[in-house]
């Protein structure tokens, strides 16, 4: 039977001299490793209620595009996401978003990117809202009924 010997370090500084150069070898953190972490730290919205997409007018192939006044195609998309207490009805445009939560309440409403909230809106009395500025890439709503409604939409891309 063979025995294997251990390594006994007679010189502290050596050991430490080597567990350091290790260490800085590794360099910088891995860019994989910064988003699992920035998705780990999304959980922190558990609470929230995930609203769920019902409705996509881009998936209808055989709808006709909506006419303007001067009889061109408009930029438009609509959105409908659900859950157990509120809808959100969106209309997605080329310069904005237009929003109504159903049944009408006054909420918060934040627009969130990979990055965090870009902006945040309040609704009127009706539970309408407009978004002006539209992130280019994908976001998603987050709204705030009072103290119980907390609802999340899904990621929305253009």
């Amino acid at each position: 039977m063979t025995s294997m010997a251990a390594t006994r370090w007679e010189d502290d500084n050596e050991l430490l001299a080597l567990l350091e150069e290790a260490l800085d070898a590794e360099g910088d953190v891995p860019p994989d490793f910064i988003a699992a972490g920035k998705a780990a730290f999304a959980w922190r919205t558990i609470d929230a209620e995930l609203a769920a997409l019902v409705y996509d007018s881009s998936t209808d192939a055989d709808r006709e595009p909506a006419l303007t006044r001067t009889q061109t195609t408009a930029d438009l998309r609509a959105l409908t996401f659900a859950s157990a207490n509120i809808t959100i009805e969106l209309e997605l445009t080329a310069t904005g978003l237009i929003g109504q939560l159903v049944p009408p309440a006054t909420a918060e409403i934040e627009v969130q990117t990979a990055a965090g909230v870009t902006d945040s809106v309040a609704t009127d009395e009706l539970g309408c809202f407009t978004i002006r500025v539209i992130p280019q890439e994908p976001f998603r709503l987050r709204c705030r009924v009072g103290e119980t409604v907390d609802v999340l939409t899904t990621w929305i891309t253009r």
